[in-house]
């Protein structure tokens, strides 16, 4: 038989029950500050890691992602912890989206993880890029509590409704690293073409021409034999023997862009004079046999010939290095890097850095010192029967000071052959307010700002423009490129696409930008690969993690600016060469000033922060 004590009353029973009760609820109290302090205490076990660390910015927002895993028997089953990374920099901090982690025994929302096996989780999110952020650090504290089920209200810690303990504090990611913004999104504008002709009122034209350096004339001489200077000549005789004389004749010698300046200047002005006296002597033949046919007297001849003579104005003009003929022949060969060329022509104003630009791609140097140059070393003869039309330089004149007194066509061809950016755009506008109907005037005033970087006054110029000719494919091109810049990449691609289908090679290179924009360099690479030269194919490779193909890229791009020298120097970071990564580094700063301030807080550079030389290059003064 079994025995027991019965309560002497009903009150003593109850007190036991609430004892009981206490005791079972503070040693489950006990239980769970214990679990929870044990999970505190060995929190230097669980691991964090950044992907890629530190983390990295993309299309100008930084994207923080990090792997948290846990041992076994580590994560108590009743517990929850409410994980919040803060990003904090100079200018302020910024909390992250939350997330709770949740033991097996506790419900409602929350990442599981296990006693016995552990566990792991995966973190993403981002903000909006901002200078200064670039030593900027990603930290978290982790708060743990127990309870049956995840407090899902809770935005921020403190708005927790269970007593907490706080973890200590865990470091992320230390920097943010910025090389994603350095995708090239200029791309191709499309300038509209010239419909200006030089020549109106030229009946007919001979070129003479000489070897490089060379003033002294060769009839022998391969592209004399070649264009069959001699048979020009006597063609201009038959002309004149057949039309009359001519109102006026030119004559005007280039040498082609290459060498010292000024040694061009002087070869010019001698094979002007070359042809000066090739012309007369034709001249003289006509005059002489003009006279035979009206059977002028001997005696009168002469006085025949000075009289028709002085009807004629011969000018001779020494025209120096022919940059405007040598960009018309370029874009119009097949030279696969003619964009490149181009490009370098209308952007830099130092002639020896021009000159020095285009050498740099030996092959394609090579390519121009044999079909292109050639051509430009010559003198020109032309003769007019109508108004001679306006010289370069007399046409630059007047659109500067006085544009009201040329063409529409006169004004565009003013524009195409200076320059120098924020003066096209002076005469582009010029022609949207005298010329509003013309929507070439539009497009080019719209692509010029924003090449310069205007984008609100280049929306207004392609909207009027896509009003008057919307399929135009410069017009698409351009307002992709918009588009682009304002990061509606949706839009962008239909425009580049719509512009590609209408006959657009501009759009068809502007296409891979939206790729390196998104981050998939991948994709853009493969686009990339018939742009052997590219700034931007470059960058792809270095994106890809290919830096040794992204430094041989470099090396050959055409324009060796600043933006070339610093992605090199981050590419010889990565590779850890110090000497090739400071040699390009000092370059970059010493031709853009800024760089300095980039380059002290540049992530890639954080080896070398340190390092003396590097404090020397990016020391500002």
């Amino acid at each position: 038989m079994t025995h027991y004590k019965v309560p002497k009353n009903k009150k003593e029973s109850s007190f036991m029950k609430k004892s009981i009760f206490s005791l079972f609820l503070m040693s489950l109290l006990l239980v769970s500050c214990s679990g929870l302090s044990k999970m505190k205490s060995d929190s230097n076990k669980v691991r964090y890691q950044a992907t890629p660390n530190p983390v990295e910015t993309r299309d100008d927002k930084v994207v923080v992602k990090f792997v948290g895993s846990f041992p076994e028997k580590y994560f108590n089953k009743g517990a929850a912890l409410f994980i919040q990374p803060v990003f904090t920099w100079e200018g302020g901090s910024i909390p992250l989206d939350p997330v709770t982690l949740k033991g097996e025994n506790v419900n409602g929302e929350g990442i599981t993880i296990n006693y016995e096996n552990g566990g792991r989780f995966t973190y993403t999110d981002e903000f909006d890029f901002k200078p200064g952020m670039e030593t900027g650090r990603v930290t978290l504290a982790p708060v743990a509590y127990q309870a049956s089920t995840t407090d899902d209200e809770a935005k921020f810690a403190d708005e927790i409704q269970h007593k907490t303990v706080t973890f200590p504090t865990v470091l992320i990611s230390d920097g943010v690293n910025n090389t994603s913004s350095w995708v090239n999104i200029r791309g191709n504008i499309s300038i509209s073409p010239v419909n200006y002709n030089k020549t109106q009122g030229v009946i007919e034209t001979a070129d003479i021409y000489f070897p490089n350096g060379l003033s002294t004339l060769d009839w022998n001489f391969q592209m004399n034999r070649t264009f069959n200077t001699k048979a020009q000549l006597e063609d201009l005789r038959r002309i004149m023997l057949e039309n009359g004389l001519p109102k006026q004749i030119t004559i005007t010698g280039w040498a082609s862009p290459e060498g010292e300046e000024t040694n061009n200047v002087g070869v010019s002005k001698n094979r002007a004079e070359v042809a000066t006296v090739q012309i007369k002597r034709v001249l003289d033949d006509v005059l002489n046999t003009m006279a035979s046919r009206k059977q002028v007297p001997a005696y009168e001849v002469d006085h025949y010939k000075y009289e028709l003579q002085k009807q004629i104005i011969v000018s001779t003009r020494a025209a120096g290095e022919d940059w405007v003929h040598f960009v018309i022949m370029v874009e119009e060969s097949d030279i696969q890097d003619k964009h490149a060329i181009v490009n370098i022509v209308e952007t830099q104003q130092n002639l020896i850095k021009r000159e020095q630009m285009i050498k740099n791609m030996a092959e394609t140097y090579t390519q121009l010192n044999t079909d292109i140059f050639p051509n430009l070393r010559r003198a020109q003869i032309a003769l007019y029967y109508s108004e001679a039309r306006k010289t370069d330089p007399e046409l630059a004149k007047q659109a500067t000071l006085n544009p009201a007194k040329l063409t529409f066509d006169e004004l565009m061809y003013a524009a195409y052959i200076n320059y120098n950016y924020e003066t096209k755009l002076k005469y582009y506008k010029w022609a949207t307010e005298n010329y509003s109907s013309e929507w070439a005037g539009w497009n080019n005033a719209g692509a010029v700002s924003f090449y310069l970087g205007d984008y609100a006054e280049a929306e207004r110029y392609l909207n009027m423009a896509r009003q008057i000719n919307p399929h135009n494919p410069d017009v698409l091109n351009n307002t992709g490129l918009l588009c682009l810049a304002q990061k509606d990449y949706a839009l962008a691609k239909y425009y580049f696409e719509e512009a590609e289908r209408q006959g657009s090679t501009d759009a068809e290179t502007n296409l891979p930008i939206l790729n390196l924009k998104k981050g998939d360099y991948k994709a853009a690479e493969k686009q990339l690969k018939g742009s052997t030269c590219s700034f931007n194919l470059a960058f792809a490779q270095l994106m890809n993690g290919e830096t040794s193909n992204s430094i041989r890229t470099l090396d050959c791009c055409l324009d060796q600016n600043a933006d070339v020298f610093y992605l090199r120097a981050v590419a010889y970071a990565r590779l850890g060469d110090k000497v090739n990564c400071l040699k390009n580094l000092k370059v970059a700063c010493d031709e853009e000033y800024n760089y300095k301030e980039r380059a002290a807080v540049d992530t890639e550079f954080k080896a070398y922060w340190d390092d003396e030389e590097f404090k020397l290059i990016v020391k500002l003064w």
